[in-house]
């Protein structure tokens, strides 16, 4: 048997008189570094419902779920845990100044359900009051009047949206369109075609 060497004698007399190279987890709480990428996190005030991070989402880790019905309208965005890979491509890539999303420092995540493996974000949704097809989410349309300004009031449905923010009353009912529509139609919350409609019916009339 060789003798070993002086330097590896060395270092083990110095492992026995000196602490662990590895951290004491989970027996003390570990701290990430500042840069780590843990678990992402909606932010309920942050966040607009555009659906961009779940566009950019190469595991297909956020769900987006539009209902429609009588009784309202909402978009639900899912985040999975146990399918995000944690790239933060969603933080990256989140339009409401990366703060929408966020990831956070949480690694240490374990859960005995899936339906404990997800959170959620929920958006009231704007549909056509004509033909009852999607708009979009409210809160992504206020944050569009904020980013264009003045040119908002240039458009029907975010010309809505500003009387709703100057609370401004407006004496055309906006809940229901009877066919066939009119030029006062294009001032409720009405989608692309139906306010194309509307121009061309009125215009037909006065020629």
């Amino acid at each position: 048997m060789r003798k070993p060497k002086i330097r590896e004698l060395k270092e083990a007399i110095i492992s026995l008189v000196s602490r662990p190279y590895t951290a004491k987890f989970p027996a003390e709480a570990h701290v990430p570094f500042e840069r780590f990428r843990g678990k992402p996190q909606f932010n309920p005030e942050k966040c607009v419902g555009c659906g961009a991070c779940a566009i950019v989402c190469p595991a297909e880790a956020i769900k987006v779920e539009d209902i429609i019905n009588k009784e309202g309208s909402k978009r639900i965005l899912t985040h999975y845990s146990g399918i995000c890979i944690f790239c933060g491509q969603c933080e990256a890539n989140c339009i409401a100044d990366k703060s929408g999303i966020k990831l956070t420092k949480e690694f240490d995540i374990a859960y005995f359900k899936q339906e404990e493996d997800c959170h959620c974000v929920e958006h009231e949704l704007l549909v056509c009051s004509g033909c009852g097809k999607l708009i979009g989410a409210k809160k992504h349309l206020i944050w569009t009047i904020k980013k264009i300004g003045h040119l908002s009031f240039a458009q029907g449905t975010l010309l809505n949206i500003n009387q709703e923010i100057l609370e401004v009353k407006s004496e055309i009912d906006r809940k229901e369109v009877k066919k066939p529509l009119n030029r006062t139609d294009f001032f409720k919350i009405v989608c692309p075609q139906c306010r194309r409609e509307s121009l061309l019916i009125d215009e037909s009339i006065k020629s």
